[in-house]
């Protein structure tokens, strides 16, 4: 253990930023756990030691799999992000397009293979209380330039850990001689075992917590109402997660994780070890770009909002999981695609609110598919909020309540959502995330742990376990921890998806995504409109989740930093409409003359690529493509002057469509037959192209 220098916290002191959370104010300090040198051999910084064509085959399993060595968990960790995070086929462009050994406009490839030597820093940043413990990462090259030095932050996506955010930004910056600092933004994977009490550290081996105390990735706490080992004698085998169950709202942090990062990057560019006899690397004399994708792409919004001490040029996201604030106006912006009109009280919602509505009607939109629920529907037309008669009326009724919600492009990817179980997975995290819930509290009757089939919960094996780390998103169900109804089997508990309501309806669980959805509208009701106002308990957990969620809304104040959002039209969790769409509204409307802000909206592409080829979907491109050329761009921008493109709409053509290669299906940003977007008199315009 190397011990770490103290980092003054990256306070911002513009009160136009928006909401930013108290915490950004607290004294912030390091500790590095390890420094790793890499050959770019037998081991590297972005493919693990086994190339680009390794990557693409199965992660080597451990010598002793119940007790992984540190090196061995981290190589089988990048494999499997990288085949979760990526579409790894070669028909859609992995290994040709993209990739880490494909050139980009600026990228030296340093292998055929696409291997990086350098050296691997793993720290954790925490105010004090070993609560927090945000794992960050610094990747710097043996071929990092000096002359012309980059730093690229690489924000971790969803709950995924810092390992997560190499296969999504670090690639780029890496094959462009960057340093890259990573953050898991306080949601990096972290397993507590409730059962055996063990949990990760910093590196993904486990330990007893007793034992491994402040050095946690995570330890979960009980209340003064209930401990955790009289929640274990009540409810045993459950599974704490850190993203859900840290009880500190880490989303209100993300933007100042990203910053942290960065200055921790700029520390160790800055050691002796690294600096020798050249000059000392400041946000003056280096480039540095903030990027992520998904909730590390919001992450990186909110980070250049914050930026008061100008970290930050430029910024590049894609899909951001970003909740615009509101106007201050009732008008808004009014979003225009092709001939459909969206007035502001139609997207004025928040991510959660949007998030909930899908986890209660779309089961039952997908249940015509193999993983849709029938018995979804019945019980939503017991309810009264389902009128037809019939199961092909009522999955028409549902799905015309989601694109009535606004949620009209997302037709045709929504159904694998469904069926990786990603409503009902996000949704109850982020409940617990917001309202700073307890794993003792069982919100909404939900809790993780092992399950099999119609059985009450069972112990996950040490095995299972060690392998969490290794294999899982961070967001149950994933990994084999499952999400559980703790009502089913006669109160111990059941998967949520096999959940059986009084009319012998098969509804996964549809009394728990009411319950959810009431932390969103504050009423009983699927709308605010409807059903009676929340009181007790429930009021309370209302406001608790709405106290957390105030914090993560962005301002659209990027401090005139040129920035590129691109996102997926077919965006089914962060839906264009309530989070990128709105964000340039925002942020275009209240900083136009001062705004240096592109949006790229790309047809036929989603929020999640390793999805396209989970399910072999061909009407989907992969967003990482147009990720890396937008990284591109920017990167030509602030480097060499060049003009940004502007705003448009790309359009792709699927991989099932056409015999056109790969290369011809996907145009570049700012090709002829690309389409622009206009902004003018508050309205929106994008074009169907």
């Amino acid at each position: 253990m190397i011990a770490g220098a103290a980092v003054s916290s990256l306070d911002d002191d513009d009160d136009d930023d928006g909401n930013t959370d108290s915490n950004t104010q607290e004294k912030q300090s390091f500790e590095i756990h390890s420094v790793q040198a890499y050959d770019g051999v037998s081991d590297d910084l972005l493919t693990a030691g086994v190339g680009q064509n390794g990557l693409t085959a199965p992660a080597p399993t451990a010598a002793d799999p119940v007790n992984p060595t540190a090196a061995e968990i981290r190589k089988a960790t990048i494999i499997n992000q990288y085949q979760a995070l990526q579409d790894m086929r070669a028909a859609s462009g992995y290994g040709t397009l993209y990739g880490p050994a494909v050139p980009t406009k600026f990228a030296t490839t340093p292998s055929a293979e696409g291997k990086v030597a350098g050296k691997e820093y793993l720290a954790y940043a925490d105010e004090g209380s070993g609560q927090k413990n945000v794992t960050m990462m610094v990747h710097k090259p043996d071929n990092f330039d000096y002359a012309q030095p980059c730093i690229v932050a690489a924000p971790s996506p969803g709950a995924r850990g810092v390992y997560a955010g190499i296969v999504t930004v670090g690639e780029w910056g890496l094959k462009t001689r960057c340093a890259v600092a990573y953050t898991d933004k306080g949601t990096g994977n972290g397993v507590h075992d409730l059962s055996t009490d063990t949990v990760n550290l910093i590196d993904g081996t486990r330990g007893a917590a007793n034992d491994v105390g402040n050095k946690a990735n995570f330890r979960a706490q009980g209340t003064s109402q209930m401990d955790l080992a009289a929640y274990n004698s009540t409810h045993p085998f459950r599974i704490a997660q850190k993203a859900a169950h840290s009880q500190q709202n880490p989303e209100a942090d993300g933007g100042k994780n990203v910053l942290d990062a960065i200055a921790f990057a700029f520390y160790v560019l800055n050691l002796a070890e690294n600096l020798q006899e050249k000059s000392t690397l400041t946000s003056a004399n280096t480039l540095v770009i903030a990027s992520g994708i998904s909730s590390g792409g919001a992450a990186s919004l909110r980070a250049a909002e914050q930026d008061s001490q100008s970290l930050i040029d430029g910024i590049v996201v894609a899909a951001p999981m970003i909740n615009p604030r509101d106007f201050q106006d009732a008008e808004g912006v009014t979003i225009e695609q092709g001939a459909q009109k969206m007035f502001y009280p139609s997207y004025r919602k928040s991510w959660f609110d949007v998030i909930t509505y899908y986890n209660v009607f779309q089961p039952c939109a997908s249940a015509n598919t193999t993983d849709g629920l029938a018995g979804r529907c019945a019980a939503l037309r017991n309810l009264g909020w389902l009128n037809n008669g019939t199961l092909s009326g009522q999955i028409t009724e549902a799905q015309t309540q989601l694109n009535n919600y606004a949620l009209t492009t997302t037709n045709a990817i929504a159904q694998h959502y469904e069926t990786s179980n990603v409503y009902a997975g996000f949704a109850n995290l982020y409940a617990n995330a917001y309202g700073r819930f307890s794993v003792v509290d069982n919100l909404c009757g939900y809790s993780y742990a092992g399950s099999d089939g119609n059985e009450p919960p069972s112990a996950k094996s040490v095995a299972d376990l060690a392998d969490d780390f290794q294999t899982s998103s961070g967001l149950p169900p994933s990994s084999g921890t499952y999400l559980i109804n703790n009502n089913g089997n006669d109160g111990k508990g059941i998967h949520f998806r096999n959940s059986v309501d009084a009319n012998d309806n098969r509804d996964g669980y549809l009394d728990g995504a009411l319950c959810l959805r009431q932390l969103a509208t504050g009423t009983t009701g699927v709308t605010i409109d409807s059903g009676r106002s929340l009181t007790g308990t429930e009021l309370e957990h209302y406001r608790r989740v709405q106290d957390g969620i105030n914090p993560v809304f962005a301002s659209g104040d990027l401090r005139g930093k040129p920035a590129i959002i691109v996102h997926g039209r077919d965006d089914a969790l962060a839906h264009v409409n309530f989070s990128a769409r709105a964000y340039f509204g925002l942020n275009q409307k209240t900083k136009q003359n001062f705004s240096q802000l592109v949006y790229i909206e790309v047809k036929n592409a989603n929020h999640f690529d390793g999805l396209n080829e989970a399910y072999r979907v061909n009407t989907q491109i992969p967003l990482q493509y147009y990720l890396t050329k937008a990284l591109d761009r920017m990167y030509d921008h602030l480097k060499n002057r060049a003009i940004l493109p502007n705003s448009q709409v790309v359009p792709t053509k699927p991989l099932e469509s056409v015999a056109e290669s790969a290369a011809e299906r996907l145009p570049d940003i700012g090709s002829a037959n690309t389409c622009p977007m206009t902004f003018s008199n508050d309205v929106l315009s994008i074009p169907e192209c």
